[in-house]
């Protein structure tokens, strides 16, 4: 039986590489909801976000990456082995508690092009944000 509670959470993934503090703000994170799996059909593309502080981070598990600052700054900084949004989608992938959404192949494009915007606009440089939209 899969585990359900936040304690039962913890326990079970308290063997991660991740501190204490980012483990609880990862099973958190599961809890609410905020880990995202958005298919495209017909070709089965999958990309992953999950919902942060800030907004939508994009993630790729199998890289791994995440869009986020904690990843660019402290993981590979070298101070921490992972952030909490790629901790979360492991957690939320290994228990099956995720958002899943299905897209048409045609959307895909449309898709990268408002999350990247979304992620240019938070980084402060909206110029390069604006010209991702016009291009």
């Amino acid at each position: 039986m899969d585990p359900q509670t936040r304690d039962e959470l913890i326990e079970k993934f308290s063997d991660s590489l991740a501190s204490r503090k980012y483990l609880e703000r990862a099973i958190d994170t599961v809890l609410e909801g905020r880990v995202k799996r958005h298919v495209f059909v017909p070709s089965g593309r999958v990309l992953h976000t999950v919902v942060g502080r800030s907004g939508d981070e994009f993630i790729d598990p199998e890289k791994p990456f995440c869009s986020c600052q904690h990843f660019f700054f402290s993981v590979l900084g070298g101070r921490d082995q992972t952030c909490y949004h790629l901790l979360a989608n492991s957690i939320a992938t290994q228990t099956r508690r995720y958002a899943q959404t299905e897209f048409h192949d045609e959307e895909f494009s449309y898709f990268l092009k408002l999350l990247s915007y979304d992620l240019l606009s938070r980084s402060g440089d909206k110029r390069d944000a604006e010209q991702g939209e016009s291009g």
